[in-house]
């Protein structure tokens, strides 16, 4: 029943009553990496081995899904991807503090080690930024009231986090997706006279960021507030979808592209995540953006690819996230009669199915939450298929059928603890 699989099990006849007050700790070794773990398990009761905090950690967590009865015998684990994310968008709809605290629960519980909070977007931005305070005043209303998260509430998200081995990697969308933050502050947008509202609708806006230096000291002003509440070595900065039709379409922006020496809108984009890279550096910080095709890497940064898991670019610092394996909010099936989602299916099959390079520097699935207006959907749409994943991105993937069969009791597990699991449709 454990989920995701360990990398050895080795099962003898027997069993002991768990309980962690009980468990021997032996020495560490670090030869089974920060988190990796061993349990031998016999007659004289349990012994855990741990190659460091995060691996003692996760022994107790496979402990737990044994019960209360550990049969004898023997576990050595490992994962195989240092980065074991699921991204959470609080900016289309807004998720409570309460709800994210709940969900790095059941990250740990999975043995999933980042959540990637997607912030801001064209409707909404979700986080209190001092130097300025419009970006919540009028960026965090979609149509009703505000609905942000405090420095205090980061600060405990984070403290939270950090206790059950999650880091929190924060994004902040730009040049794109940044309509929310131009309804804030029009001199950000390439028509500054114009008003906008936060946008209502699902998609991608038009409006983008312009290209002027003030608004380049407004973003990593901002990066600047990010990298104080969010120690992550790494921090998001979107750059995907970005329309040029406002760069081609401006002349002050055709001017500014001129005195960039850049060919033309097609490699603005490009140059602004190529400033956001070399400020966050300065911060000590690493960039990770999502990829685009038409875009060149920017040096130094971590790419998402969330397009074509098979075309690669030729690089160590990829995060896998393919739409047709890990996007969250498509349909878990065909099947008539589902909550609204995102057209498409990506099934507890296609989720499983997913075999990533095991050259990349980790893997991510993704909770789109358009779709998702509450936490009970999110979680809907999430159970089974995050499961599945977990086991991907801890690199144990094996039987499917075998999966189907310990996935019924730790469903009825997690049942049990309130979450809201979805049907189950392999």
């Amino acid at each position: 029943m454990i989920i995701p699989r360990p990398r050895e099990l080795a099962v003898l006849g027997g069993t002991v009553a768990f309980h962690p007050d009980l468990v021997r700790y032996a020495a560490r070794d670090p030869g089974l990496g920060e988190e990796g773990y061993r349990l031998d398990v016999g007659p004289a009761g349990i012994e855990l081995t741990a190659g460091g905090r995060a691996g003692c950690f996760y022994g107790l967590r496979t402990l737990a899904q044994f019960g209360a009865a550990v049969p004898y015998g023997t576990v050595e684990d490992r994962p195989r991807f240092g980065w074991r994310g699921v991204m959470l968008d609080v900016a289309r709809h807004f998720m409570p503090k309460t709800f994210v605290l709940r969900l790095i629960d059941l990250l740990a519980e999975h043995k999933l080690n980042v959540l990637h909070l997607h912030l801001t977007d064209d409707q909404g931005w979700r986080l209190s930024i001092e130097r300025y305070p419009r970006l919540t005043e009028v960026g965090a209303r979609r149509g009703g009231p505000q609905a942000f998260y405090t420095r205090d509430d980061v600060r405990e998200i984070v403290a939270y986090a950090a206790e059950r081995f999650v880091t929190v990697v924060p994004e902040i969308e730009m040049p794109g997706h940044a309509q929310a933050a131009i309804a804030a502050y029009p001199e950000l947008g390439n028509e500054p006279s114009r008003r906008l509202e936060v946008w209502s609708r699902w998609g991608i806006s038009e409006h983008v960021l312009n290209l002027e230096e003030p608004t380049v000291r407004f973003c990593q002003d901002v990066l600047d507030e990010v990298a104080e509440l969010f120690p992550s070595t790494y921090i998001h900065v979107g750059g995907d979808e970005c329309p040029p039709a406002e760069w081609e379409a401006s002349p002050r922006a055709r001017r500014r592209l001129a005195e960039l020496g850049l060919s033309g809108p097609s490699e603005a984009c490009g140059w602004f995540i190529g400033r956001m890279a070399e400020h966050l550096e300065g911060l000590g910080r690493k960039l990770v953006c999502w990829d685009e095709p038409d875009r060149a890497p920017t040096p130094g940064t971590t790419v998402m690819v969330w397009r074509d898991e098979e075309a690669l670019p030729d690089r160590t610092d990829i995060i896998l996230a393919p739409y047709t394996r890990t996007y969250l909010d498509y349909y878990p099936s065909d099947a008539p009669g589902q909550p609204r989602a995102q057209p498409g299916v990506v099934s507890l099959a296609d989720a499983y199915g997913f075999r990533p390079d095991p050259g990349v520097r980790g893997v991510q699935c993704q909770l789109w939450t358009e779709y998702m207006p509450t936490p009970e959907r999110v979680e809907y749409m999430a159970f089974p298929r995050l499961c599945a994943f977990a086991e991907v991105a801890w690199g144990t993937p094996g039987d499917y059928p075998d999966f189907l069969r310990r996935l019924d009791p730790h469903l009825a597990r997690l049942t049990a603890q309130g979450v809201h699991v979805g049907p189950l449709v392999p």
